[in-house]
């Protein structure tokens, strides 16, 4: 922590001397420190245990974001993080002052600039940023949302509507950059209404011929098919492309409706390169009592129906980009309070075919002033058919297809949840979070030891926010 802190000031410093004139600098930023322990995370109670699968880790990340504000209308911002776990790299015993080479712990997360065209409500951001289609459950985009090179332009139409459109760069690789490049163009339409709601978008990847299956696989693992391949004198890919709506409707207060209706597919030449699917997710909370907000959820996402594993057949699952936070639960779908993913378990392309049906009690008011529960229980079921994920009666070796992270329709699990914080101070929070969840995985799709079983968390640390 003391590097975050020195480089920190020395960032600060050394921009602030150069606006000092023009710029008024802010800084905000949060330290959180958690100490996790999760057991049979990997559902491999057959099988060999490893310490990832059970096991006490410890993590601390620091994270600050500066603004130069020069007035209302321009600013520019740049956010760092550092995260390290206990007793490894920096946070090795002795390593904080003498180890300089652990130096990529430390990790310009945000840098962009901010302003409003002068005279106008056009609003424009352009560098590196957090970009999320719009979503209405699940915390962030099940398709896009993850910090991307970008440039966002958004403003009012009327007092009722606005606009959205923009343009990112999630990756350039080689030596012939207009080559293997992959784009991403958004445009979303907000629609604001006394009780109601929404946010039509569309996105749309167009995905270089230069691209083999493999190569798609590691830019953005959720484009690949189920079993993608390559042809001689054909490109493996063309585009892929999204739409959808995120909505929410109070206009029955107490009672708030909400949901997401997501669609997306990858066009190809190649018939098994193709992939389209949906997510559909509604939520049904009741905010009329002061104690607590009960909630009913179900999601629903389509998923493989064997064809994909049959020649020329395509893939049924919905294509992804980088979804860092969608999550119902806070556990199997990830979404924990502190430092988010564990195992993996944010791996949306490995995840889709599913559906999920659960409640939960939001912000409990609990009996000591500042001491709140959440809790959370689910029942989910794979969508995609078993044939998917095996071949010959063995596993295949499929793209997004991993065993503990994607379901069959003949698996399914409960997840049960119970998250507290206490407020220490207004800016200092204590939480603790315990999840449990119950797999029942057929032996026949995965092999006589993935029977899956049960899996533990228990986490608890402290999220100081300034």
């Amino acid at each position: 922590m003391k590097r975050l802190i020195m480089l920190a000031v020395l960032c600060a410093f050394v921009l602030g001397a150069t606006a000092a004139q023009a710029a008024d600098m802010k800084a905000s930023g949060r330290v959180v420190t958690e100490a996790l322990w999760a057991d049979n995370w990997n559902f491999a109670d057959g099988n060999t245990e490893t310490l990832s699968e059970s096991g006490l880790e410890i993590n601390t990340r620091g994270e600050v974001t500066f603004s130069f504000v020069a007035n209302e209308n321009l600013k520019g911002v740049m956010q760092l993080r550092y995260t390290a776990t206990w007793g490894q790299g920096n946070m090795a015993i002795g390593k904080g002052d003498s180890d300089s080479s652990k130096s990529d712990y430390l990790n310009v997360r945000q840098v962009y600039a901010d302003f409003t065209w002068p005279d106008t409500s056009v609003n424009v951001k352009a560098g590196y940023q957090s970009v999320s289609l719009p979503n209405a459950i699940g915390g962030g985009s099940a398709i896009l949302d993850e910090e991307v090179a970008s440039a966002i332009v958004s403003g009012p139409i009327t007092d009722n509507v606005s606009y959205l459109v923009g343009y990112a760069r999630a990756l350039s690789a080689g030596t012939s950059p207009s080559n293997q490049v992959l784009d991403v163009y958004v445009a979303a339409l907000p629609l604001n209404f006394e009780g109601l709601s929404f946010a039509p978008f569309f996105a749309y990847t167009p995905i270089p011929g230069t691209y083999t299956a493999a190569e798609v696989q590691g830019a953005a693992t959720g484009l690949a098919s189920l079993n993608a391949t390559d042809a001689a004198g054909k490109d493996s890919f063309d585009a892929a492309y999204w739409l959808g709506t995120s909505f929410n409707m109070n206009m029955f207060d107490p009672f708030v409706l909400k949901g997401d209706l997501n669609y997306g597919a990858v066009t190809s030449d190649i018939g098994q390169n193709e992939k389209s699917g949906w997510l559909f997710d509604i939520a049904l909370e009741y905010t009329g009592m002061d104690f607590m907000t009960p909630e009913v959820f179900f999601v629903y996402t389509s998923g493989e129906d064997g064809n994909g594993t049959k020649g020329s057949g395509s893939s049924e699952r919905m294509p992804t980009i980088a979804a860092s936070s969608w999550a119902v639960g806070s556990f199997f779908f990830g979404g924990a309070s502190f430092l988010g993913d564990m195992g993996g378990n944010t791996n949306r392309s490995a995840q889709m075919g599913f559906w999920a049906l659960g409640f939960s009690l939001k912000d409990i008011q609990s009996f000591a002033d500042g001491l709140t529960h959440t809790a959370h229980v689910f029942y989910a079921q794979g969508t995609n058919d078993e044939n998917s994920v095996k071949t010959a009666g063995t596993v295949a070796d499929n793209y997004n297809t991993t065993y503990g992270r994607t379901l069959t329709e003949e698996d399914h699990l409960w997840e049960i949840d119970f998250n507290t914080d206490y407020k220490i101070y207004d800016e200092l929070t204590l939480v603790v979070e315990l999840g449990y969840i119950n797999l029942d995985a057929d032996t026949d799709v995965w092999g006589n030891t993935y029977d899956g079983g049960d899996a533990y968390k228990v986490a608890t640390g402290l999220n100081y926010k300034f």
